[in-house]
């Protein structure tokens, strides 16, 4: 099994996350990538700050990449970003 400086894997992580410039594609890309490696890190049984941080990033990201079309046809801002939300 390789080793792995999870110091650098999440500031490179971390360093892509505060440049996303709001592109949902973009956002959804990341989230899969920190998705795949909190999976590592849990598997190969990395220290606990670097899993913490990585499933905070997980979250911040899912929020972002989350579509803002309301999709509840009973309210007023259907079809279009929810104020309601």
């Amino acid at each position: 099994m390789e080793i792995v400086d999870w110091e650098t894997v999440l500031a490179q992580l971390e360093r892509e996350a505060t440049s996303l410039s709001g592109d949902r594609m973009q956002t959804q890309e990341l989230k899969n990538r920190v998705e795949e490696a909190l999976q590592h890190a849990e598997s190969a049984s990395a220290n606990g700050d670097a899993v913490n941080r990585l499933d905070m990033m997980l979250m911040v990201l899912t929020e972002k990449a989350k579509e803002n079309v309301c999709t509840n046809q009973k309210c007023p801002h259907y079809n279009k970003k929810c104020k309601m939300r």
